[in-house]
């Protein structure tokens, strides 16, 4: 596989119509009535009838999941769509989406944690970039003014940068997310062209031996002795045995991946710092800053 060209979406304009759906796990719409009142000031908020289904931990079926996505891929109207949560399941949507449809129809899609695959899986099918950031769940109470802002901002093509802790220079293609979730790319045909990539990692609530497996098995399948460099951001509640693991996530990806430029750090998580930043577009970091296109 090559990389596909990029196709970004076009920024967002404010009192543009934004749609919301659930591709992964199911929740409480009442209770996202904060997050659906603060959105509403920047965009015509709609919200698709999927939302309300429910499948066990799932909301809906796969297909009815994988319909909403399309209805709002389709709808010239609903200018980009935002993830009312991650959990589980979106890797079930992957081969039941019509990728000619969505890169007939590029539009903004955003989210994170669960949500990581079809962010990744999207763009190697399609092209078009993709954003790690916010879920409805996230705001307006969870993450940081600044980094609600920083989305908003770079959505509507108004911010391309964040600070970031690294004197090194690199300049490539951004993949990744959560760790667990894009490890369930390896060895299907939704994975990208990790060649001369940047891939980010985040992930919350695991054993820190279980992330050593994860990154032991991207070692072996071959993701990561062909990046350009790894930027890791938070990984938070990491949990231990009785019989303590002994070393850090950064000695963990130093281990697996020991030529690959290694950049800590990264606001990117499950905590209150989430960045918003393109999964397939270009980044460049250098003198503690990584800077991006802006959407147009």
């Amino acid at each position: 596989m090559t990389h596909p060209a990029p196709i970004y979406p076009l920024a967002l304009k404010h009192g543009d119509k934004v749609g919301i759906i659930s591709p992964a796990g199911w929740h409480d719409m009442n209770k996202l009535a904060p997050a659906i009142k603060w959105l509403s000031q920047f965009f015509e908020v709609v919200i698709h009838d999927q939302n309300i289904l429910r499948y066990g931990q799932f909301a809906g079926t796969h297909q009815q999941r994988a319909n909403a996505l399309h209805d709002y891929f389709k709808d010239d109207s609903i200018r980009a769509i935002f993830c009312t949560r991650g959990g589980n399941g979106a890797v079930h949507l992957l081969d039941l989406l019509d990728y000619d449809l969505i890169q007939s129809n590029p539009k903004i899609l955003i989210g994170f944690s669960n949500i990581t695959t079809l962010l990744n899986a999207i763009h190697a099918k399609t092209g078009l970039v993709t954003f790690h950031g916010p879920v409805l769940v996230s705001v307006p109470n969870q993450i940081k003014p600044e980094w609600q802002h920083h989305m908003i901002d770079v959505l509507m093509g108004k911010a391309n940068s964040v600070a970031i802790n690294s004197t090194g220079e690199v300049n490539a293609r951004l993949f990744g997310g959560n760790l667990s979730d894009m490890q369930t790319l390896i060895g299907t045909p939704y994975a990208p062209d990790l060649k001369n990539a940047i891939l980010m990692f985040e992930d919350t609530n695991e054993h820190t031996s279980r992330y050593d497996r994860m990154a032991g098995h991207m070692k072996q399948a071959g993701w990561l002795n062909k990046l350009s460099g790894i930027l890791l951001g938070e990984f938070l509640n990491s949990l231990e045995s009785s019989n303590p693991f002994g070393f850090t996530i950064e000695d963990i990806m130093r281990d697996n991946a020991p030529n690959t430029p290694l950049i800590t750090g990264a606001p990117i998580g499950h905590g209150d710092n989430l960045c918003t930043l393109p999964i397939g577009g270009e980044i460049n970091i250098q003198n503690n800053m990584l800077t991006f296109p802006a959407l147009k």
